[in-house]
């Protein structure tokens, strides 16, 4: 159902403007964020490609690893502090936030871009080909989520908010006992339990992104009584949930794909 808004010019004249739904913007926030990450990922590759070559310099990739991983960290800490103080908090710094997230998995994919052109000697199981096949894959399910997701009723999606916590809890359990035995088991091969385990994680992924479509559609009433400022600032953080939801969705893929082709 479109929305409009009404406006008085001037002249006393009451105008019309159809307003886009708080799902739309926010979706834009991520598409554009998800576009500029991996503009910044290729121009990484390519800086990688021309500096280093297919001689690789350790120090410069531990390097870049430790920046990615202390980005994340650090989105993390911004996070908790935007959710605890969303009346307060600047739209600036929630743009800071999206925006060092961005470059954090834009340095990964850089070097993951790397890794697949100058990998020699090792198994090298995905190539870029396969890497076109796994961002398509990655659409398509993103889409048929965030459309299931959106027609899901209050109720269902209340239940599946609740199941999602205790599953991915009960994942993370798992995981931890899992990489103890590992750690003991150092000549068993656990290449199909990792297979499964990624599986159960893109399936949680699917149910994260449904509940999260359904979440914002379901906000725009609330949207509609708050002013502009604040509207604003939960787009660019539903749009920042987004952009989680769609970079994870893609590692797992990429990396149930490399799995299945070992």
């Amino acid at each position: 159902m479109e929305k409009y808004s009404g406006v008085v010019n001037t002249s006393g004249q009451i105008i019309v403007k159809k307003q886009s739904s708080v799902l739309s913007k926010s979706l834009l926030v991520a598409g554009i964020a998800f576009g500029l990450m991996f503009l910044f990922s290729f121009l990484l590759f390519w800086v990688l490609d021309k500096t280093i070559g297919s001689n690789p310099q350790s120090n410069v990739i531990d390097l870049l690893y430790i920046v990615s991983i202390v980005s994340i960290i650090a989105v993390m800490i911004m996070s908790i502090y935007v959710s605890f103080r969303m009346a307060k908090v600047k739209l600036g710094t929630i743009i800071a936030m999206i925006s060092l997230y961005a470059i954090a998995n834009g340095i990964m994919f850089g070097i993951l871009f790397y890794a697949i052109q100058h990998t020699d000697g090792m198994d090298s199981s995905i190539n870029m080909q396969d890497f076109l096949y796994c961002f398509l894959i990655t659409g398509a399910v993103f889409a048929i989520c965030g459309g299931v997701g959106s027609i899901l009723s209050t109720r269902f999606t209340l239940s599946l908010g609740k199941f999602l916590m205790i599953a991915t809890f009960s994942l993370l359990g798992f995981l931890l006992i899992f990489g103890l035995i590992s750690v003991f088991a150092f000549h068993h091969n656990f290449d199909t339990l990792h297979t499964v385990i990624l599986g159960v994680w893109g399936l949680l992924m699917i149910g994260y992104i449904m509940f999260d479509f359904s979440v914002i559609r379901k906000s725009q009433s609330f949207m509609d009584l708050v002013d502009d400022d604040m509207q604003i600032k939960y787009v660019f953080l539903f749009g920042f949930t987004l952009l989680i939801d769609l970079i994870n969705m893609l590692w797992i893929i990429i990396r149930i794909y490399a799995s299945l082709k070992r």
